[in-house]
């Protein structure tokens, strides 16, 4: 793609309009100064009460609460929450698991097209955007900032990036938790195919971040109805290792193998507090995102 490329490459002008009219926000208070829709954890003197705190030599009288002096003789200052602008990071999984499903609509181009509907979403609302792409570990890192310019160079990103790698799936997050040390929301794409134990164990090193996490479980319909009946040769697509098996003869045990490991996927970010969702790549992206964000906005989040 060219230099000259970015969110046309992922979406139509009609996707554009209905992405417009619909917003991204976090659970949490934000970090950040800059002025936004989102509560930040710093005080200053702006826009909404947050607390009282007692009058100290050098403060601004103006801010003396005297209705409370009035009621116990004391001097208070009215403490005000700023707004600020929120910090999303998106965090793609770029391994060689992602590319499972049709050329023209596999994991990866879905999570591409997903993360470029976002990053949309979060500048056009005047917040800030970051990226990240990963498989053994972090392959491209571009911190949030909130131009035109930053979502193009994002979608490039998204465009000319080739799955090719294996998976450490869980690794590249714990890195990543440490690089992204200011709360804020994160949103993670990938099939989660890594040891569900330490799956968890770096999805918690975002909560002890405080940051809001949602995860996108990107996922291709054969891995989750196993459609297969002729006897066929099963190939990891980050190993290479082959299986012939007899599809008739498995499909019980896969089925009820993979609803298992959904199951633990599902109760771990419950745990957690994380959103998460099932996203399978035969669907739209874009119906699946607003409908999602939808959700989240009648949940208050």
């Amino acid at each position: 793609m060219s230099e000259n490329g970015g969110i046309f490459d992922f979406l139509s002008a009609g996707d554009l309009s209905r992405l417009g009219r619909v917003s991204i926000g976090s659970r949490f208070t934000a970090d950040g100064s800059v002025a936004g829709s989102h509560k930040s954890q710093r005080k200053g003197v702006s826009v909404e009460f947050a607390d009282y705190r007692q009058y100290v030599a050098g403060d601004d009288p103006k801010h003396l609460d005297w209705r409370v002096f009035g009621r116990n003789e004391r001097l208070y200052i009215r403490e005000y929450e700023e707004e600020t602008a929120l910090k999303v990071h998106l965090l793609v999984d770029a391994s060689s698991s992602m590319i499972c499903g049709e050329p023209s609509q596999n994991k990866y181009g879905f999570a591409a097209k997903l993360a470029a509907a976002l990053a949309y979403i979060i500048i056009h609302h005047q917040d800030s955007a970051g990226l990240a792409l990963f498989d053994t570990k972090t392959r491209s890192f571009l911190p949030p900032k909130n131009s035109l310019d930053h979502l193009r160079i994002i979608c490039n990103t998204l465009k000319n990036t080739h799955p090719a790698e294996k998976t450490d799936l869980a690794s590249c997050l714990h890195s990543l938790a440490e690089q992204t040390r200011r709360r804020g929301l994160v949103i993670i794409f990938s099939d989660l195919f890594d040891d569900v134990d330490k799956v968890r164990a770096a999805l918690a090193h975002f909560r002890r971040r405080r940051h809001d996490v949602i995860v996108y479980h990107i996922l291709d319909r054969t891995e989750v109805d196993f459609p297969f009946r002729d006897s066929a040769i099963f190939k990891d697509p980050e190993t290479g290792e082959q299986l012939t098996a007899t599809p008739k003869e498995i499909r019980t045990t896969y089925l009820a193998a993979f609803e298992e490991y959904l199951t633990k996927c599902r109760q771990i970010c419950s745990s957690l507090g994380i959103d998460y969702q099932v996203a399978l790549s035969d669907h739209n992206p874009v119906d699946f995102l607003i409908r999602h964000l939808r959700q989240r906005a009648l949940a208050g989040r």
